[in-house]
């Protein structure tokens, strides 16, 4: 019987081992950075808003909040679908989650501070009436 390399009775796997394990490793390197990938974090095109400063932006943002809300709700649906073509979905639903409870919460605060800047200026209003009033009756 010949014992030439790679032949024989028993195969001699010592001097290709390592070319054995380097193939599966070379394979596995870039899917791993491929799943990575997949896994980023989660980016809205919605946006924290304004507090406003004049009684204009809070009128403005007022009668838009309906609309800034609804958009709110649909790209967190979208969200949540492109989730499940992630390889973590879990964790991917709870960022979704949490950036949609952000965004809401500044959505209620900047909706209290326009509706102060609101009732502030009809209370002014109000009292330069009454005022107006009493001055004219004296």
């Amino acid at each position: 019987m010949s014992f030439r390399v790679r032949q024989g009775i028993v195969p001699q796997l010592g001097k290709r081992f390592g070319g054995y394990m380097l193939r599966p490793l070379a394979c596995c390197v870039p899917a791993f950075a491929l799943m990575l990938a997949a896994c980023s974090t989660v980016q809205m095109q919605a946006s924290k808003p304004l507090a406003p400063t004049t009684l204009e932006e809070a009128r403005g943002y007022v009668a838009g909040r309906e609309r800034a809300m609804e958009f709110l709700e649909y790209e967190l649906n979208q969200k949540s679908r492109e989730c499940y073509e992630r390889f973590f979905v879990s964790s991917c639903l709870d960022e979704v989650r949490l950036k949609g409870a952000e965004l809401r919460r500044a959505h209620l605060e900047v909706q209290g501070q326009a509706e102060d800047l609101i009732r502030l200026d009809e209370y002014g209003r109000r009292q330069n009436r009454e005022q107006g009033r009493t001055q004219s009756s004296q």
